[in-house]
């Protein structure tokens, strides 16, 4: 395994980076709904995006209890902790799906802005539509973000508990993607639908 100091510092800065994006994020956020405007809501499935939610807020709990009680973590959580042979290797595996997922998350929040909202607050009438970047590369960049942050911490921490929120995401994202989908076809037209021929909606399309 490797050491406690060593994990929790690895595991601290992808948390770090994303923490700063974020709080510049959300005061856009909050700088945008003081402003106001005309929005539109999509009408979701509430029992996936509940799914979504589940996964995406308890992402936060393993991850921060990871570094502050690693130490302690697997009597804390004995019941759906497991031990592997290769154990520096499987967390090292870890470390690098983590790494992606949250660096990923990470820029597609910077890069797409106040275009990427929070499901249940709407979405501005003069929305636009965002091609590149991150989301040049799948259509959904952060629902795959939360699969991968997930799978990372159950391999690093040697738990189960974050592949059950994984599982969550997984089951609730392909209805909740869907249903933006539909709204931004609905936007868009033709534009929207040569960007689903031209870029896939969770994995990467290797040929056009």
């Amino acid at each position: 395994m490797l050491s406690q100091r060593l994990t929790a510092v690895l595991l601290s800065l992808p948390l770090l980076a994303m923490i700063l994006v974020s709080v510049r994020y959300w005061i856009e956020f909050g700088k945008g709904e003081r402003r106001g405007g005309s929005k539109h809501h999509i009408s979701y499935n509430k029992f996936f995006l509940a799914l979504v939610g589940i996964g995406y807020f308890g992402v936060w709990p393993f991850w921060v209890g990871g570094i502050v009680f690693l130490d302690r973590y697997h009597p804390v959580f004995g019941l759906m902790t497991f031990s592997f042979l290769m154990a520096s290797f499987v967390q090292v595996v870890g470390l690098v799906v983590l790494y992606v997922g949250s660096i990923f998350l990470t820029w597609a929040l910077d890069f797409a802005g106040k275009y990427l909202r929070p499901s249940m607050s709407g979405v501005y009438a003069k929305h636009e539509l965002i091609q590149d970047g991150p989301l040049g590369i799948v259509r959904h960049p952060y629902y795959v973000s939360y699969v991968l942050i997930l799978v990372g911490l159950s391999l690093t921490l040697a738990t189960l508990w974050p592949l059950l929120l994984a599982l969550c995401v997984v089951i609730g994202m392909g209805p909740t993607a869907r249903a933006e989908e539909e709204q931004l076809t609905a936007w868009f037209g033709e534009e929207y639908q040569q960007y689903e021929q031209r870029v896939g909606r969770f994995l990467p399309k290797l040929f056009g």
